[in-house]
């Protein structure tokens, strides 16, 4: 036995290198649903946490050959399926739009856990750091629109633009806004809470 792993799982690691389904097979049996439920505790979405799983184990039979037998292969399996987790978010960014925002003060009540609460304080806090780094006209246009829910013709009338130029400007306000909360995953926890009822 070494670093804890026993001889059952060194022995499975060595036929799985050598291409062996049967072994890939025990591998799967031993660690999905293991696998199923950290997903959907981080996701709580059974199609994605599905997907998931799925993913890991090929990711896993992908790279069979260069698994080290004494290695902690729970351990492995765990962080394929946490990189694909925090991929997946990363994936779902593309179409955050940040109605969310405001979304939030509503998931939260009196009875919201600290750590939640913690995770909505910080996202605010962050928001009014990405609003700083905008122009007063984009800061300006992104408060009528994801604020105060102003259709955007009735902002480029308001603010004698033509509705394109609107448009562009909460483009671009809005990758100010994804870049920030795509540092250090912040997405993740964000989405969990997002995601909660």
């Amino acid at each position: 036995m070494k670093h804890g792993i026993d001889f059952d799982t060194a022995k499975y690691i060595l036929a799985l290198q050598k291409d062996s389904y049967e072994a890939f097979g025990i591998i799967y049996m031993q660690y999905a649903d293991k696998i199923y439920s950290f997903c959907m505790a981080q996701t709580k979405d059974r199609t994605l946490s599905q997907d998931i799983v799925q993913d890991t184990f090929l990711k896993l039979w992908d790279n069979r050959r260069r698994l080290n037998p004494d290695g902690n292969l729970q351990s492995l399996i765990f962080t394929i399926a946490r990189h694909r987790i925090i991929d997946g978010f990363r994936k779902q960014v593309a179409q955050v739009q940040f109605e969310d925002y405001s979304m939030l003060s509503s998931l939260l009540t009196a009875e919201t856990p600290p750590d939640q609460q913690l995770i909505y304080d910080e996202y605010v806090r962050r928001v009014e750091a990405c609003k700083r780094r905008l122009t007063l006209r984009e800061s300006e246009i992104f408060e009528m629109s994801r604020e105060k829910n102003i259709p955007i013709k009735d902002i480029a009338k308001k603010l004698n633009l033509s509705p394109q130029t609107v448009k562009n400007h909460l483009t671009s306000s809005l990758k100010v806004f994804r870049s920030e909360l795509l540092k250090e995953n912040f997405l993740l926890p964000l989405l969990v809470i997002l995601g909660m009822n």
